[in-house]
């Protein structure tokens, strides 16, 4: 049994009664992160609490008893208090305290921070490539939520049924205008030609973490990056699609349809991005 931290406290992770997370579950009316931890350090976390307080001001949550600070403290005890050294994933979770119907009974703020241990501290790129597929069966709303991880994430959750159901490992999110724009859990990138193409966040995709890395990485690297629409039919002229998350940095797709694809510049991308891990984790040390 672990520990989780609810509103500062830390309790056994069975003993959170459902009272104090309702509104959450009636509403999906709340955020979450998922911040990667390696060496039992968290990653990327200035732009996660970016993404994080933006997510808040947008759903006019009232977050004034927390900050960066008392969160990463609440992160680096959890942390200790579950004897993490090595790797693992965080998830913030965020809601609306009280009841009340779709008019709240208040605004502020209840978070919870839970751990889970990853066995490795490096990013690894899969051994075996991913097949996936279209899911058109819901299209994905663009609107100003569509940038942040919501705890509304039927979308995800029917393509993901969809994946399991047909063997696949994961699917492709379209939106309204039928353009792909992401997968279950991942932003998407394509390679052509050594040129790297990812749907602009107007399309309505997560504004990832790892999708904002790998882009500034590439454009160290000398990789030119294009954010464009991209019609289903892009994937099929594509020499390389890569998919990314924070948790599980660059994973490339083996098959989509009757296309196989190639991992050159996934390998690239992989070996920089871990080279960037240990950077930011010296850099936190020595500060």
């Amino acid at each position: 049994m672990g520990k989780i931290c609810f509103n500062g406290n830390f309790l056994d992770d069975d003993d959170l009664s459902f009272v104090n997370v309702k509104r959450g579950l009636n509403y999906g009316d709340g955020i979450f992160e998922t911040i990667r931890v390696a060496n039992g350090k968290p990653l990327f976390i200035k732009s996660h609490f970016k993404r994080f307080f933006k997510g808040l001001d947008q759903l006019k949550i009232d977050y004034k008893s927390i900050n960066d600070k008392i969160l990463t403290e609440k992160f680096n005890e959890l942390l200790a208090i579950n004897k993490v050294e090595n790797g693992a994933k965080l998830k913030l979770i965020a809601f609306r305290s009280g009841g009340g119907t779709y008019v709240p009974d208040s605004n502020l703020i209840n978070y919870i921070i839970e751990v889970t241990p990853i066995a490795h501290n490096l990013y690894e790129i899969n051994n075996q490539g991913l097949s996936v597929e279209l899911f058109n069966e819901i299209n994905k709303s663009r609107n100003k939520f569509s940038l942040y991880k919501t705890l509304n994430s039927l979308t995800y959750v029917m393509a993901s049924i969809f994946a399991k159901e047909n063997n696949f490992d994961d699917t492709f999110v379209l939106n309204s205008s039928g353009n792909v724009i992401e997968s279950t859990n991942s932003n998407i990138f394509i390679s052509s030609n050594g040129v790297l193409y990812t749907p602009p966040l107007s399309e309505g995709c997560i504004g990832g973490i790892m999708r904002m890395e790998l882009i500034n990485l590439a454009i160290a690297k000398g990789i030119v990056v294009y954010e464009n629409k991209m019609p289903p039919q892009h994937l099929m002229a594509a020499d390389e699609i890569l998919l990314t998350n924070t948790i599980q940095g660059i994973r490339w797709v083996g098959k989509y349809k009757d296309k196989r694809y190639f991992n050159n510049m996934a390998k690239k991308l992989n070996t920089a991005l871990n080279e960037v891990v240990f950077s930011y984790q010296r850099d936190l040390m020595e500060n």
